[in-house]
């Protein structure tokens, strides 16, 4: 398949927009045929908009957008698809170095404990109301970061609104804002937590590793309308990072990527080694903190689409008339991802149950050609997917 039209992708300027990086500099689209220019967008919402809008023909994606601009939820109402997961996990939650001091008082070091640490903040707020409210960030209300953040916060014991603030800084800014005392702590992608930690300006505490094991974390979006009319291109797009993914999960390969994307998104390499090995500052390491293909990362889980739907659901976005199962079964598209993977030997599962949130410790799935050998897929407090109707 060859094309003479560029093709815009849209990425930001985090760590697992690697599958995107890595396929350009590999060779990796131009050996499908296609011309690509890659665009490194300020923020999600200039991604997301730039995306609905035709100025990018796919984008490096949060995994619930596809979903919220299908249902118009923060979002103009353009339908939009993903055919492909680009990672799992990925992200910190990164407090100030004054908060982390006084959470190391109470015995919360960043041994990445969600339970312990939240308890350890529900005391340091009870203890010290004049720190109310903590301001928190994350990059976007539809977003991973923002439903992870919420989930940890409830599950400590802290409200909303009264003990909490939650706001919307773009990723790249997350750590000037919390150098400048514009915020107390955020929820962000790699590798703004580990740069946080190496500038003195913050502390990773608790990664969405250890919130949600192996939740898809961004997509590849495009919109439903071309996916229908290109459908050869799309598949080339999918092929293509699907061979970026399988590239980025030998650990062989960790640190020329981390070089890359360093140029691409003006950041210090050291930060990236340390985000993508998964040696983050302070933090215990970390060997899944990002992963790109093995687990099945890549495909388009429904089940996580419908544990996404009730975190939405429960941050009160879920229009009350939308059915979860058909929005989930239009967004998140296996059917597109399997056509890609037969071509790639990539890994297939026989069907969607992905096991999410009952598996604490590694396991094999059934698959089309051969068994598929998986992470744990635990939540930290124990809940199990929810599936809404």
């Amino acid at each position: 398949m060859k094309t003479d039209a560029e093709l815009s992708l849209g990425y930001v300027a985090l760590a697992d927009s690697a599958p995107l990086l890595v396929a350009q500099e590999l060779g990796l689209f131009a050996r499908e045929g296609l011309r690509v220019r890659l665009q490194c967008e300020p923020s999600w919402a200039s991604l997301r908009d730039h995306l609905l809008f035709g100025e990018l023909v796919a984008a490096h994606a949060l995994a619930p957008l596809p979903m919220a601009a299908t249902l118009g939820v923060a979002s103009p109402k353009i339908p939009v698809i993903t055919g492909l997961v680009l990672s799992l996990n990925g992200n910190t939650i990164t407090v100030s170095q004054r908060l982390y001091h006084e959470l190391v008082q109470r015995g919360a070091a960043a041994t990445d404990d969600p339970v312990r640490t939240g308890q350890a903040l529900r005391e340091l707020t009870r203890s010290h109301p004049s720190l109310l409210p903590l301001r928190f960030a994350v990059v976007s209300t539809v977003s991973n970061h923002h439903y992870q953040l919420r989930h940890w916060l409830r599950a400590a014991g802290l409200e909303l609104h009264s003990e909490v603030e939650i706001g919307v800084v773009p990723p790249r800014y997350m750590v000037d804002a919390l150098r400048n005392d514009e915020i107390d702590a955020f929820c962000v992608g790699e590798p703004w937590g580990s740069l946080a930690a190496m500038e003195g300006v913050g502390q990773p505490i608790v990664s969405s590793y250890s919130l949600w094991n192996n939740v898809m974390e961004k997509v590849l979006a495009v919109r439903e309308d071309w996916a229908k009319r290109e459908p050869d291109l799309h598949q080339s797009l999918l092929r293509a990072l699907i061979a970026a993914g399988r590239w980025l999960d030998d650990a062989a390969h960790r640190q020329q990527a981390a070089r890359w994307i360093a140029q691409a998104i003006a950041v210090p390499e050291a930060a990236l080694a340390a985000a993508l090995q998964g040696t983050i500052p302070g933090m215990t390491e970390q060997p899944d903190g990002h992963v790109f293909h093995r687990y099945a990362a890549q495909y388009p889980w429904q089940e996580h689409g419908l544990w996404l739907a009730e975190q939405m659901r429960l941050s009160d976005q879920w229009p009350t008339a939308a059915s979860p199962s058909a929005v989930v079964e239009r967004v998140y598209r296996g059917d597109l991802y399997r056509l890609a993977a037969t071509a790639m030997d990539a890994p297939i599962p026989v069907d969607e149950q992905s096991g999410f949130g009952i598996h604490a410790n590694p396991w094999k799935l059934p698959g089309v050609a051969r068994d598929i050998a998986m992470g744990t897929t635990r939540i930290f407090d124990g809940s199990l997917l929810q599936r809404p109707s």
